[in-house]
């Protein structure tokens, strides 16, 4: 216990001394306090506003003064840089854009002139077939029973009229030998004439007895009666003769009238086989084979695509420039002109409902692209001269008026001072600088990108094609493409 005491006494000590010591410290600094508080209440405020008054100070000198001081400096801008070509010279035409259909010079429906069932069908739906080409066939086993007989009416005809010839050449054979019969009555007759005439004579004189000049007279007037009966047999052999030549020509008429049913019904026949009546291509085919078709039933439809004739119904008002020969142009959806054709019909009257007048033009429908009965958008063109256009990124307009900048040397732009750019004004410039200067033009017909300038602008200007909306009239500017490239 006596140990312990003394180790603690001398660390006691030293505590005891530290705390007068910072008892002593705490007093005095109580003492100091109360003046430093009062001098930290205004300190803050005052560098907070010195604060604010630096920053606002800043933002003046970096937002106007700095600015004004660095284009003081600076003084004009640079000219801007753009690029310059020359208008384009181009074929502006004066047309009017319809809409149109489409429709095949050749094309038919195909439909029997008999009642039949088919037998056969030789095509597919959108097969190309030649003219004459077989298309189908209709079962036609009755028609070839009519057919051969009528051909055997035929056959029967003609012997009749091979018989009643022969009979003509007979009855024709036996007038011969009638009429030789008869020259030999004549001469008889002739002859016993001869031999009364000089018994009379010799009667009168004498010089004969009464009977012989009865037996002359007998004789004479025997072979005069023979000469009658020749004269009868050849009448009624001519009339044998026409009897049979109108045998001959009844059968002939017979015949012909056989002919004639073979050839209809020979006719007929053909029509039992449909063949294609020229080139073209197959549409659908309804029907198909065992079917019974009758007359007026279709059968399929062939058309003819190669070639095909558009027609447009043209306003009244502009029929007055109608005339054969005008281009007419077919345009897609993209307005790019697939092909052209030229006006080769012209209605001579009005239709009454549209009062329009119906045209017509010829196309050739290269790779099948076009359609029979297809709605396309076809464009007449009335007229076609040369013309200036300008892209029409080019053109601005400005209270309801059109104008584009030209680049022109400074002294022929007509400005009396270049355009104030930026705050260091504007500066003088030299006489031949390139200035862009605004001029007012006129308006035509749009050519794809391009747009016709009927007024204001000549073929030699040059237009400025970039930095439109950087621009002002009598602004100095410099050709980008006579610049240096910049060096990577």
């Amino acid at each position: 216990m006596s140990g312990e005491d003394i180790t603690r006494t001398p660390v006691a000590q030293p505590v005891l001394q530290e705390e007068k010591a910072d008892s002593s410290q705490e007093v005095q600094e109580t003492e100091n306090t109360e003046p430093i508080s009062g001098k930290r209440r205004f300190l803050v405020p005052g560098i907070i506003g010195l604060v604010v008054l630096g920053g606002l100070g800043w933002i003046v000198f970096n937002r106007v003064i700095l600015p004004i001081l660095i284009f003081s400096q600076m003084g004009a801008p640079p000219p801007t840089p753009v690029q310059i070509s020359n208008p384009q010279t181009a074929t502006v035409e004066d047309s009017s854009d319809y809409a149109a259909s489409l429709d095949s010079r050749q094309s038919v429906t195909l439909q029997p002139r008999v009642a039949g069932q088919i037998s056969a069908i030789y095509v597919k739906s959108g097969q190309q077939v030649s003219a004459g080409d077989p298309i189908l066939q209709i079962d036609a086993a009755e028609q070839r029973a009519q057919v051969a007989s009528r051909a055997a009416a035929v056959d029967t005809a003609e012997a009749d009229i091979s018989a009643a010839q022969a009979d003509v050449a007979n009855a024709i054979d036996n007038l011969n030998s009638l009429q030789a019969k008869r020259a030999s009555a004549q001469s008889t007759v002739e002859l016993n004439q001869r031999e009364y005439a000089r018994y009379q004579d010799l009667y009168s004189q004498g010089a004969t007895s009464k009977q012989v000049l009865d037996q002359k007279l007998n004789a004479l007037q025997t072979s005069q009666a023979d000469l009658r009966q020749a004269d009868a047999d050849i009448r009624a052999q001519q009339s044998a003769i026409n009897r049979n030549r109108a045998t001959v020509v009844k059968n002939q008429r017979a015949m012909q009238e056989a002919e004639a049913n073979v050839s209809q019904v020979s006719a007929q026949l053909g029509y039992y086989s449909i063949n294609a009546p020229f080139s073209g291509i197959v549409g659908d085919i309804p029907v198909k084979e065992g079917d019974f078709v009758d007359v007026g039933n279709q059968l399929l439809i062939l058309t003819q695509n190669r070639e095909l004739e558009i027609q447009i119904a043209i306003p009244l008002e502009r029929s007055s420039l109608l005339r054969r020969g005008l281009p007419v142009k077919l345009l897609d959806d993209r307005d790019q002109v697939l092909q052209t054709g030229r006006i080769s019909f012209i209605a001579p009257n009005v239709d009454a409902a549209t009062q329009s007048v119906l045209i017509k033009a010829k196309f050739a429908n290269a790779g099948n692209k076009l359609r029979t009965a297809q709605f396309v958008r076809a464009r007449v063109v009335w007229s076609a001269s040369a013309g200036v256009v300008v892209p029409t990124s080019v053109i601005s307009r400005l209270g309801g008026k059109d104008f584009i900048f030209v680049a022109t040397s400074f002294k022929e732009s007509k400005c009396e001072a270049p355009a104030q750019t930026g705050f260091g004004g504007a500066s003088k410039v030299q006489p031949n600088q390139l200035t862009a200067a605004q001029k007012p033009i006129k308006l035509g017909k749009i050519v794809g990108n391009n747009q016709e300038v009927l007024e204001g602008l000549k073929a030699s200007d040059r237009i400025i094609t970039s930095n439109i909306l950087q621009l002002q009239n009598c602004m100095p500017i410099s050709d980008a493409a006579a610049q240096p490239a910049k060096s990577p």
